[in-house]
């Protein structure tokens, strides 16, 4: 395709995303995972921030999404991150009136934010325009259901991981310092699982649970709730882990320089042929001289192989960029084996075959709905593609109502240039 070609090798610039294969075929390679010990506090390895103050605003969804985030950052990138920032310059538009995990994840994989603290505070009456991220978050993992082995895997291995729990009015209004929920009430709270305890006595719960063991949780509602902000769910609580999201992928903001996307909103809906294979694809035009070093997109099942494609023309020839298989459902951005060329104006398109076993609607992509949640989404600046077959594609706008959940990652070859020769 004209203007695309072979570059640099795109794997000097920065890391592999931790849940595909580094190898060229799609094949999982077998990692020695550290053994886990019966007891374990994040706060014992790092220093974690103060305990932030939600006040009586159902923000707790963005409290509890950049506490797990600032756990998860390199130690030279760590900085409080501002909650206010979230709530007010995500793509839903719900301010104060509460969110969630999905909401939290669209605002950071998109470039949105975070940023630091210091420059929007929390309460203060102000969000300001035009703030730049203070690192990019590229992978977000959304471990299974109930998976209190990965959940602490991740902890050990990554930092805190994000997870539901539903709060009674009467534990929120009393001092108890540990939770045990088996009602039928549905989440309405977010916190950050940062420890476990496999001998947390039972006797600790108002509602006795059948066996010892409890996660230990950092929460939203200052420093005189609980145990000094913390507090311990047991593992026979009926909400605790069965949504956890982990961050495991966290960047500085100048590995990757620029980000071609369109669904702010991120993934609100799937499409798919009935089975669970498909192809999706979006076009962009290149608005310097870069490099295309990236994909991002997710993997709506564990278990999803993939192959990603850049060409100029969907129904001409591609190029190979990168494959492989994601063990865990989420987002992934892929570096490609070799950095594609592509020139100021010129447009481009990245292309994925992928295949998720349990799904007959593999391809996430960012849906206009009629609910209140989804209103605020306009899918007419995208110009996004899906196919059964690689051969015969449909737009997603007009016949699906959505945009493509697909992001590619450059960087541009004039600021490298000039880099390298010390400008």
């Amino acid at each position: 395709a004209r203007g695309l070609e072979a570059g640099q090798d795109a794997g000097s610039g920065w890391e592999l995303a931790s849940g595909q294969d580094a190898g060229s075929s799609p094949k999982m390679e077998s990692v020695q995972a550290p053994e886990l010990p019966a007891r374990f506090d994040l706060r014992e390895r790092m220093e974690l921030f103060p305990i932030p103050d939600q006040q009586n605003t159902g923000t707790c969804w963005a409290f509890a999404a950049l506490a797990a985030v600032e756990s998860s950052m390199p130690e030279e990138l760590r900085i409080p991150l501002s909650a206010d920032h979230m709530i007010f310059h995500n793509g839903f538009g719900f301010g104060m009136d509460g969110g969630d995990s999905s909401m939290a994840a669209a605002y950071l994989l998109s470039w949105q934010g975070p940023v630091a603290q210091e420059a929007d505070p929390f309460g203060d009456g102000d969000s300001p325009e035009g703030l730049e991220p203070v690192c990019h978050v590229q992978e977000i993992r959304i471990l299974p259901e109930k998976d209190y082995e990965a959940i602490k895997r991740a902890v050990y291995t990554t930092g805190g991981v994000e997870s539901s729990v539903y709060i009674p009015q009467e534990f929120r209004e009393g001092d108890e310092k540990a939770l045990c929920y088996k009602g039928e009430e549905e989440a309405n709270h977010e916190v950050v699982i940062v420890g476990w305890d496999d001998e947390y006595p039972r006797e600790n719960f108002s509602v006795s649970p059948d066996e010892d063991g409890a996660f230990l949780c950092r929460n939203s509602w200052g420093g005189q709730f609980g145990d000094e902000g913390y507090f311990y769910v047991s593992y026979e609580d009926c909400q605790i882990g069965t949504d956890a999201v982990s961050y495991s992928g966290i960047q500085p903001a100048d590995r990757l320089t620029r980000i071609y996307q369109t669904d702010l909103c991120g993934w609100t809906g799937q499409m798919g042929f009935g089975t669970s294979d498909a192809w999706f694809s979006n076009r962009y035009e290149a608005v310097e001289n870069a490099w295309i070093e990236a994909a991002g997109f997710y993997a709506v099942m564990p278990g999803t192989s993939y192959q990603v494609y850049v060409t100029g023309d969907l129904s001409g020839e591609r190029k190979l960029a990168a494959e492989g298989i994601l063990e865990v459902a989420g987002f992934y951005t892929v570096p490609f084996s070799e950095a594609i060329s592509v020139r100021s104006g010129e447009s481009f398109f990245v292309a994925v075959s992928i295949s998720s076993p349990g799904t007959a609607e593999p391809v996430a992509v960012e849906y206009a709905g009629d609910s209140t949640r989804l209103a605020g989404i306009d899918i007419q600046d995208g110009e996004g593609y899906i196919s059964a077959d690689g051969k015969s594609w449909q737009s997603a706008e007009e016949n699906g109502g959505s945009r493509i959940c697909l992001k590619a990652y450059s960087r541009s070859i004039e600021k490298e240039s000039r880099e390298s020769n010390g400008a």
